[in-house]
């Protein structure tokens, strides 16, 4: 009886994720906004430019799997940001800045 409850509840949560697992544009949004407020200073135009600029050589991967989803977007090879979404939470990474 137990083992019965415990796979009815995993099937539910299963099936919670496969219906609130974020979509692609989705991801995407969250991740430029992300993006936008660690990249944000007081020089308006010098951001200006890096939007326009950065936004030249950069490619997007997302996978799709059962219950989650990732978005990757790099530059120039680099990773910029790496997101995962699950039951309609983001989760955000960027990797360190590097020291010089």
């Amino acid at each position: 009886m137990r083992l019965l409850l415990i796979i009815i509840l995993l099937g539910a949560l299963g099936a919670g994720g496969f219906m609130t697992k974020p979509n692609m544009e989705t991801l995407r949004t969250h991740a430029e906004q992300v993006l936008a407020d660690k990249q944000k200073s007081d020089d308006k135009i010098g951001d200006l430019i890096g939007n326009v600029l950065g936004g030249i050589n950069h490619s997007d991967q997302f996978e799709d799997m059962v219950v989650a989803s990732k978005f990757t977007r790099r530059s120039s090879g680099n990773v910029l940001i790496e997101c995962w979404g699950a039951y309609s939470q983001f989760f955000c990474t960027t990797p360190p800045a590097e020291k010089k």
